[in-house]
């Protein structure tokens, strides 16, 4: 259900974006279109969550459907984005004709959509099916002891049998395949042996959880406890089944695994029957979902997280399951080893692996183990397939609104640190993002998403920044591989690539809305796609063209192509909504009339482009007037043209501004840049003073919250022969929604602290090279940077630094880089109880052994986790 999920997103972004048009002809019709859309959107939401888990009854009939009424909306927009004195009869004619087609189309959706609520059944067969593959690998994967869980074991020890009576909920949380059940099922043997625990039980949910069902597993289990073990149970009701289950616990200590939950609701349907009679009862959980692990175990920190095995544990793990208690022959060692290494850490794979080898009967010969290390390569093998109907069941239990997310990083390389805030972007152009609330911005909701598939541990953190927000996620390559196959599947996303091109006449039949092209050949085959392409990928290094029919183009993220013919034919792409891409003068002829086209596309909603080193860019004006740009980025500083003025813009949805240089702050700018979230500018050119650019104006910008401000364009590795004065001092005030700063270069005053140390909000701060020309003393004051977590600065001429605990109640991270002016680090920062790392970066040696000192203080309080990091590069050694 996916794709026609994001196929009818996609067709009401493209509704939204005609009623958006002033003046707009058609009103009505077009209203009445987007009214239906709407209900059938609503419609499968609501079907997908009673039929979750369930194969989609709704087809390609519906995407398809979908795709034609879309198509057909493009291209009325592209008719009536001209101006109507320009019509002639047949273009009139043609708008008639695009909305008669796209209402036949929707429709027709409206029909399926009314068929298939008529036709509702059940799907026992489905779940019955789903169930059998699950019990399977769960029998296989616990069926002997596995030495590699021996840390995570303690782990679950320690929070079982520590020194509480209270009833305690303990979660295991990770992805499909990684041995949550495996280390369930050891903690519960365990405890069996270790007789702590007076009564057992164990019982499985998994994602078609049934409350009656999992009562009477849980009764079965508990049978030999009862007085009457004959009991059959058949005929009660759910409420007198509960009831048993509670009676046969009550007053006594028990050990209860639930295994594979999937939901809260579950667990409060379930939770009642478990009493707390003060007697140190525990309740093992084992989740996909983190959520549903926090919410069970009321504490983001009580749960424990799986890992990755890493090589080492892989192969013992292999050589376990192979060979029992004997060693693996030494001529098949070396082929194990890579065996191993290409499960990548997920246990599931390893055991599926282990059990083709026992199976074969040629486990001693090397070439049946390199056919076995070519089998965990290919995308069809016997081991994928059976490890994809283990993992498929996390993305068949997906909310049918976070299914196009995820399908959506098929769109990535293997092995790939995915942006967050570029993904959200296209997630958000894509249409694939509703709000909860219509004050919710569309970036907010997208990280709500994003934060729902970490915590379902379909996707990996891959990088966090300095305020433990996430910045980049990956994903396991078995997932990914799944990723991939059920995007092609159901016509989601098509891999362009050399073995694609020779079966690429079945575009007209099987139109494709996204491509992702690998390679330069792979291009060529975009020449024979239909139009109805609507979004394309690629993160190679290519020169490439753009074929000129893409005219309904809405995606074009290409980061690392440079396209030879982009500025002829971008001026005709009025659905572009999203254009990420390289900007090279060497193959590009005027950049600056191309920048100039953009700002000609009324839907353009983000820009982010990879300026070529060296290339001083001007970018007009008329981009900030753009009606619907959320989102300037370049990595080079930019020039606008007239950055004095740049006029008004009544509704300007701008968040993001960056490189800028040198602007101007002006009574115009404020009012256009109301919405901005980012931005980060530098000033090259200061004159005599800091009142050209109306700074006093920057507090104003009250939806700010990263701002990052440099003084020199040399920081940008663009060199520029104009000096600063450091005597200009920095006395403006910043907006105080402000979450991050970095000032690089700026002249500001450690005693002019108190106008940072204000900012509510603020939790990044970095000082960089802060030249005031003159030795300077800070005294901190009490009740600022109070939510502050991670300060880094080079604390240039900075003699003197006295502080208390708490004068940094929340600080997390201490960076100093090439520091030579303070002997030591207050004592004060080693009381801070939230501190857990010091880096020093070609620091002196008297400031190292000062940090040193804090390491030991903080050990000595019980903070573990604490640490010192020092870091001096080979230029610097010498450094006094």
């Amino acid at each position: 259900m996916a794709t026609p999920y994001a196929a009818l997103l996609s067709l009401a972004r493209s509704i939204h974006q005609i009623l958006d048009l002033d003046p707009l002809i058609h009103k009505e019709r077009i209203v009445s279109l987007q009214e239906k859309v709407d209900s059938v959107i609503t419609f499968l939401e609501d079907y997908s969550e009673k039929h979750r888990g369930t194969h989609d009854r709704v087809g390609n009939e519906i995407r398809n459907a979908a795709n034609e009424a879309q198509d057909f909306m493009d291209s009325y927009l592209c008719l009536v984005s001209r101006t109507h004195d320009e019509w002639s009869s047949s273009e009139a004619n043609n708008c008639d004709r695009c909305l008669a087609m796209a209402f036949e189309r929707i429709n027709f959706i409206w029909e399926e959509a009314m068929e298939i609520m008529e036709k509702e059944d059940t799907t026992e067969d489905l779940r019955s099916r789903t169930r059998a593959i699950h019990h399977s690998y769960r029998a296989q994967v616990t069926e002997s002891k596995v030495v590699e869980f021996d840390d995570d074991l303690d782990a679950i020890n320690e929070l079982m049998y520590e020194d509480s009576s209270k009833l305690q909920v303990i979660p295991i949380v990770g992805m499909g395949g990684i041995g949550k059940t495996t280390l369930a099922r050891r903690a519960y043997e365990d405890s069996l042996r270790a007789q702590y625990i007076d009564i057992y039980a164990w019982a499985t949910l998994s994602g078609e959880y049934q409350r009656r069902g999992t009562l009477s597993e849980l009764l079965r289990s508990l049978k030999k406890y009862t007085t009457d073990a004959n009991q059959q149970y058949s005929g009660e009701c759910e409420a007198q089944l509960a009831k048993r289950v509670y009676q046969t616990l009550v007053g006594r200590r028990y050990l209860i695994v639930i295994d594979d939950i999937w939901s809260s609701k579950a667990w409060d349907d379930l939770k009642m029957i478990f009493p707390d009679d003060d007697n140190g009862s525990r309740i093992l959980l084992t989740t996909r979902i983190s959520d549903v692990a926090v919410y069970a175990g009321c504490s983001s920190t009580s749960f424990h997280q799986m890992k990755f095995l890493n090589e080492d544990q892989s192969w013992k793990l292999l050589e376990e399951k192979i060979f029992g208690h004997e060693s693996c022959p030494l001529h098949l060692v070396g082929l194990g080893k890579k065996v191993a290494r290409n499960c990548r850490g997920l246990p599931l794979t390893i055991v599926v692996v282990a059990g083709l080898i026992l199976s074969s009967g040629n486990m001693m010969k090397e070439e049946f183990w390199e056919s076995v290390l070519g089998n965990i390569s290919s995308t069809e093998s016997t081991i994928n397939v059976q490890c994809s109907n283990i993992l498929s069941l996390s993305y068949d239990w997906l909310p049918l609104r976070l299914k196009p997310c995820f399908l959506y990083i098929a769109a990535f390389p293997e092995d790939f640190d995915i942006d967050i805030s570029s993904l959200i972007m296209l997630w958000v152009a894509e249409g694939f993002l509703k709000p909860s609330d219509e004050f919710k911005c569309l970036e907010e909701v997208g990280k709500g998403y994003l934060e729902d598939l970490v915590h379902r541990n379909l996707i990996l953190v891959s990088e966090k920044g300095p305020d433990g927000k996430l910045e980049a996620v990956g994903i396991h390559d078995v997932l990914r591989k799944i990723c991939i196959t059920k995007a092609e599947e159901e016509g989601f996303l098509h891999h362009l690539s050399f073995k694609s091109i020779d079966a690429c006449g079945d575009a007209i039949e099987n139109p494709k809305r996204r491509l992702y092209a690998h390679s330069t050949l792979a291009f060529q085959e975009l020449h024979t796609q239909d139009s109805s392409v609507r979004s394309i990928f690629s993160e190679a290094r290519l020169f490439a063209t753009l074929p000129p029919n893409f005219r309904r183009l809405s995606i074009l993220n290409s980061p690392k192509v440079t396209w030879w013919n982009l500025p002829e034919v971008i001026s005709t792409f009025v659905n572009l909504r999203y254009i990420c891409f390289t900007l090279d003068d060497n193959y590009m002829t005027w950049p600056d009339r191309f920048l100039a086209s953009l700002s000609k596309l009324p839907n353009l909603e983000t820009i982010i482009a990879d300026v070529n080193w060296g290339l001083e860019l001007e970018v007009p004006n008329q981009i900030l007037r753009i009606p619907k740009l959320r989102h300037l980025i370049m990595n080079n500083p930019f020039h606008l043209s007239d950055p004095s003025n740049i006029g008004i813009i009544n509704k300007s949805d701008l968040q993001t501004l960056e490189i800028v240089i040198n602007f101007m702050f002006t009574e115009d700018a404020i009012k256009t840049l109301v919405n901005l979230k980012k931005l980060t500018v530098v000033f090259a050119e200061l004159g005599d003073n800091w009142d050209d650019f109306n700074l006093n104006n920057l507090c104003r910008l009250q939806n700010l919250e990263e701002l990052q401000v440099s003084l020199g364009l040399s920081n940008y590795f663009i060199v520029t022969d104009t000096p600063h004065d450091p005597s200009l001092i920095w006395n403006y005030a910043f907006p105080m929604s402000l979450k991050k700063l970095t000032l690089h270069g700026v002249p500001f005053p450690w005693e002019n602290m108190a106008i940072i140390g204000s900012l509510p909000n603020l939790q990044v701060l970095e000082i960089l090279d802060n030249d005031i020309n003159r030795e300077s003393e800070w005294s901190m004051l009490e009740d600022q940077f109070l939510q502050l977590k991670y300060f880094c600065s080079t604390l240039d001429h900075l003699v003197n630094w006295e502080m208390e605990k708490d004068h940094f109640p929340s600080l997390e991270t201490l960076i100093l880089k090439r520091v030579k002016w303070i002997d030591e680090i207050p004592r004060g920062l080693g009381e801070i109880d939230s501190l857990q790392l010091i880096e020093l970066e070609d620091c002196r040696e008297s400031l190292v052994n000062s940090a040193k000192q804090i390491r030991e203080q903080q050990h000595e309080n019980g903070n573990d986790v604490f640490q010192v990091n020092v870091i001096n590069h080979e230029y610097m050694k010498n450094f006094a």
